[in-house]
């Protein structure tokens, strides 16, 4: 019992330092109890099972060792995931352990010495508590009572472990008592989470008890993807990029749109410059974390409405590469056997195809999570990562790898189509030097960073007469939950990430625009086919952003939720709930159907 306390008890203090809101602890550990004795109860049970045997007394500090240890361990882990993705242990952080490498990347340098002295301390405490433990149990037992006493912790146990008396024992959501997610999550017993993870069924098993009628599906599918034509057949599609450009994307490491607003904003507003309501003022470039990116958005074109398809860098590559939409299980980079479901949609190919050179470049580690393995997939033929040696715990920083890029540019057979994955805002966020900042303080302080790498980028492809033939996307592959602000629209505020479209190529009556359109992701392929190579192909899930028809909407996924986010309107669903009480539900799950069928057809 006293772990399970004391385990929730550091969780909630240190969650509690990084939140804005005040966490209602009391009711966190009340609501989290009869896990806790559950949890407790099993231990017990099984002590006593043990203590039936020949050498109960070495079995039992072997027991003892181990529970610490585990225990120890999986709140630190949850911990982590908690301050990082705002989840528990879940089945993409199972997934991740195919990676450890890249894994502990994400790790600083003084979260593995704290995390490496916090595991021998673990091991301290149980040689110590196994040392009394033998001075407790060494004395000779009273042989003739031991079955009474037996029976007797059995059956409290057995009560114990029930959570009570009742026909229904306790299950994972018996924690639940908030409408405020992270209060939810606190009170769960990391065992019992654990265990709910452990014993999911299969992945496809779960999934396609969520696939709708074909009905269903093309309902969904009609209205998200916006009708084709305006009435009569006409089909007009303004030329904004110029023809035969060079293309540069930089795909930003998980900066949500809110970093590129002015602070002049209230964050108690139910609307928080939401995607629904455009602010009343210019946004100030010297006011937010990324001056040097609003100045360039300010002479191009600025989606402040666009949505990312997921919650994860390997489903935002595969959605702006090959516009596969995320889903709410494991994305697509991760099972290499389901990449031939893009062979129609791949970008850097396409491109390819009409004469360009491709190439990405990444200052991390591109085999974790595939990444290096899927861009050759898709078409881009060179990969260009550094030397890790002297490197920062995530990669090379973005600054150091601004001179790299430019000398790629430069140097890469024209016309050229070239991606930049950035990493200095991923955690742990080492490119900040200073001490005893808030997670928050150091996501911003490696967000002004990567800005000033941007800016150096833009002067350099000035200077080395690129930028004039170059049209640059700036778009993150996902948004955070660290240092996003608490209101109404949160669901959407997660998700909702830069898009924009800059560059000499750029008409000159474009420049300077904020479409009030909703867009995904996923858009930026048809955008950019259509306007450089002229493929007006219709493609699942990717509509043209300069498309006077586009429908104005936008799907995300992440673990066991959507978000369908539409110009004044939010909606979210939670995807164990296969009902279709809405149009809106329908057009959620009809989406989902569509995606799970695509993904497991043979």
């Amino acid at each position: 019992m006293l772990t399970q306390r004391l385990g929730r008890t550091i969780t909630i203090q240190a969650i509690q330092t990084e939140s804005i809101a005040k966490l209602d602890t009391l009711n966190i550990q009340w609501h989290g109890l009869s896990q806790d004795v559950s949890v407790s109860s099993y231990y017990t049970l099984f002590v006593c099972l043990i203590a039936l045997f020949p050498w109960r007394i070495r079995l039992v500090k072997m027991v003892q060792s181990l529970f610490l240890i585990s225990q120890g361990l999986l709140f630190a882990l949850d911990l982590n995931l908690l301050l990082t993705w705002d989840s528990r242990f879940n089945a993409l952080a199972l997934s991740m352990i195919e990676f450890p490498a890249g894994t502990l990347q994400s790790l600083s340098f003084q979260s593995l010495c704290f995390l490496s002295l916090f595991f021998v301390g673990l091991v301290l405490l149980s040689w110590l508590l196994n040392k009394a433990l033998k001075v407790v149990i060494e004395p000779h037992l009273v042989w003739h009572k031991q079955p009474f006493w037996l029976l007797v912790t059995l059956l409290l146990s057995a009560v114990g472990i029930r959570g009570g008396v009742g026909k229904v024992p306790i299950g994972i959501g018996s924690s639940h008592f908030s409408n405020e997610k992270i209060d939810n999550l606190l009170a769960t017993n990391p065992n019992f989470n654990l265990y709910s993870v452990v014993s999911q069924p299969n992945l496809k098993a779960r999934a396609m008890k969520a696939v709708m009628n074909p009905g269903i599906e093309q309902f969904a599918m009609d209205a998200y993807m916006g009708p084709d034509t305006f009435p009569g057949g006409l089909k007009r599609m303004p030329q904004i990029i110029r023809e035969g450009s060079n293309v540069l994307i930089v795909v930003l490491e998980g900066i949500n749109q809110h970093w590129l607003e002015s602070s002049l904003n209230s964050y108690s507003n139910s609307k928080y410059i939401d995607g629904f309501g455009s602010p009343s003022y210019q946004v100030q470039p010297q006011n937010t974390a990324m001056p040097n990116l609003v100045k360039i958005a300010q002479d191009g074109m600025w989606f402040k409405k666009a949505y990312a398809a997921g919650d994860r860098t390997d489903k935002g590559l595969a959605s702006i590469y090959t516009a596969w939409p995320s889903q709410p299980w494991q994305g697509l980079l991760m099972n290499p056997a389901d990449w031939p479901l893009i062979n129609g949609q791949k970008m850097p190919l396409a491109f390819v195809e009409k004469g360009y050179s491709t190439s990405f470049v990444y200052g991390g580690d591109p085999d974790f999570a595939n990444v290096g393995a899927f861009v050759k997939y898709i078409g881009f033929q060179k990969v260009v990562s550094p030397s890790q040696n002297g490197a920062g715990d995530w990669g090379v920083q973005d600054q150091q790898m601004v001179p790299l890029l430019l000398n790629e540019l430069s140097n890469q057979k024209k016309p050229f189509f070239c991606s930049w994955l950035t990493l200095s805002s991923h955690e742990p966020y080492d490119v900040v030097a200073e001490n005893g900042l808030t997670q928050a303080q150091r996501l911003r302080k490696s967000i002004e960073y990567t800005d000033k790498a941007i800016g150096d980028l833009v002067s350099g492809l000035k200077k080395r007469n690129l930028y004039d033939s170059t049209v640059i996307i700036f778009v993150s592959d996902h948004g955070k939950t660290v240092g996003l602000p608490k209101t109404v629209d949160y669901e959407q505020e997660f998700f909702r990430i830069p898009i924009i479209i800059t560059g000499g190529p750029i008409r000159d009556m474009y420049r300077g625009v904020a479409p009030q359109l909703v867009v995904s992701q996923t858009d930026i392929y048809a955008t950019l086919t259509e306007q450089l190579l002229k493929k007006t192909d219709k493609l699942p899930f990717s509509r043209n952003m300069f498309f006077a028809n586009h429908p104005g909407m936008a799907i995300s996924f992440t673990e066991g939720k959507a978000v369908l986010s539409a110009t004044g309107f939010r909606h979210h669903l939670f995807l164990d709930h296969f009902n279709r009480s809405t149009a809106s539900d329908s057009i959620v799950l009809g989406l989902q159907s569509k995606i799970i069928r695509s993904f497991f057809s043979n």
